[in-house]
């Protein structure tokens, strides 16, 4: 644990094999501390490790979306504060405290009695894995529960949160790992977000404020029967409206 870069007040997660499932679970609550510490040992990832951007990052971009050559990976991407960490795997909008897209920190609990004392049998792969329920399995070790399911969810990394406070993840929104130029100003800035069409277009928060707020002048916030009001590709792309409209939040509260 002394070589992760684990941010402050991080809950590390043990992820177990699926073939240890079948393990007495009275013994396991008998050991519970050894057990733990043995698991660790054998077969752990911290949920803080976990990377999901490359589900939704472009492998191969057209337009301005260009993927830079590698021998320009010295690049120092720009962040909001110099110092912070280098990368982060999340992002969520945090409404309560920041009221601003902030780092993000998955979590997850027993979807039965809502306790963080599930082990998993396996990790998470991809967003749905994360946004739809009963999608991962686990075993709870809570005495006198018999969960087994994951119930994942988000909290804001640039504060201490309390248990209950959670925020909403924005998972088009991800590190700028790939050093790809936004589509809009053509700069290199991270995060960005991705648009989820064919091409996976990528513009900078900053570019996507005044996108967003060009269109809502306009009135431009095409209407779905589904989504409700949301807005496409900035490129005009087919298929690519955003589907969690809660990235609209970095609107600000008074648009």
């Amino acid at each position: 644990l002394q070589n992760c870069d684990l941010a402050q007040q991080s809950i590390v997660h043990i992820v177990q094999s699926s073939q240890k499932n079948s393990q007495n679970k009275d013994e396991t609550e008998d050991n519970h501390d050894g057990g733990i510490l043995k698991t660790l040992e054998r077969e752990s990832e911290s949920l803080t490790r976990v990377d999901l951007s490359t589900s939704i990052l472009p492998s191969l971009s057209a337009g301005l979306a260009v993927i830079l050559d590698t021998t320009k990976n010295s690049i120092s991407l720009p962040s909001e504060k110099t110092g912070t960490s280098s990368y982060n795997s999340f992002y969520v909008f945090c409404k309560n405290f920041c009221q601003a897209v902030k780092p993000g920190k998955l979590r997850v609990r027993c979807s039965v009695c809502k306790q963080g004392t599930l082990t998993l049998a396996r990790g998470p792969s991809c967003w749905d894995d994360v946004l739809i329920p009963n999608r991962i399995r686990g075993v709870c070790q809570s005495k006198r529960c018999n969960g087994n399911i994951a119930e994942f969810y988000f909290k804001c990394g640039a504060h201490p949160t309390a248990d209950s406070e959670t925020s909403v993840a924005l998972n088009l929104v991800t590190a700028n790992s790939r050093y790809i130029t936004c589509i809009t100003c053509t700069d290199i800035r991270s995060p960005v977000l991705v648009f989820q069409c064919v091409h996976r277009h990528v513009i900078c928060l900053d570019c996507f404020h005044l996108y967003c707020v060009t269109m809502l002048n306009d009135r431009q916030f095409i209407h779905d029967p589904e989504l409700g009001y949301s807005l496409p590709c900035v490129a005009g792309c087919p298929d690519s409206l955003i589907k969690e409209l809660h990235h609209f939040r970095i609107l600000g509260e008074e648009q």
